[in-house]
């Protein structure tokens, strides 16, 4: 899938999702890599606590669809993330990510987010690898990382 359609997917499942919390989803529609998310969520969460640009910044998907200026931007390098950290994870980001409980925490086939939509993270597979979701191995095999950060929006946060 192109970055550009990716994009576009993102940005619909944030607007047709707003709201939606893991709570509200059936019993069995958890995605088996749910516990592997959330522990890369308290990775994330952590780093962001602590101020740690250099340790986020390990933690994207190059390139990083994020907002600046009010337009959609690529962010292509670790260089560029840094210099624009404070303005991809601005108060609003930052406050939802920081105050996230793992209940906040919901997935679905694009990806991981919290609470509606603020950081979006998936679990990425080494080229090459087996695509079949029936593997055994399937669930476990990836490296989960930030792919898209919708800054520049209004979060309910306290």
């Amino acid at each position: 899938m192109s970055r550009g359609l990716r994009l576009a997917v993102v940005l619909f499942l944030l607007l047709s999702t707003e709201g939606v919390r893991s709570q509200d989803a059936p019993a069995g529609d958890v995605r088996p890599d749910y516990p592997r998310a959330i522990a890369f969520f308290h990775r994330f969460q952590n780093a962001l606590q602590r101020d740690d640009r250099d340790e986020v910044s390990r933690l994207i998907q190059y390139p990083l669809l994020a907002r600046l200026h009010n337009k959609n931007v690529k962010i292509r390098t670790k260089q560029e993330f840094l210099a624009n950290f404070d303005a991809i994870f601005d108060k609003g980001v930052r406050c939802v990510a920081m105050h996230a409980k793992d209940k906040d925490v919901w997935g679905n086939s694009h990806g991981f987010t919290v609470d509606g939509g603020a950081v979006w993270f998936d679990d990425f597979s080494p080229s090459g690898t087996n695509d079949d979701v029936h593997a055994p191995d399937f669930w476990t095999k990836g490296t989960f990382l930030i792919m898209t950060v919708n800054n520049e929006a209004s979060y309910d946060c306290k």
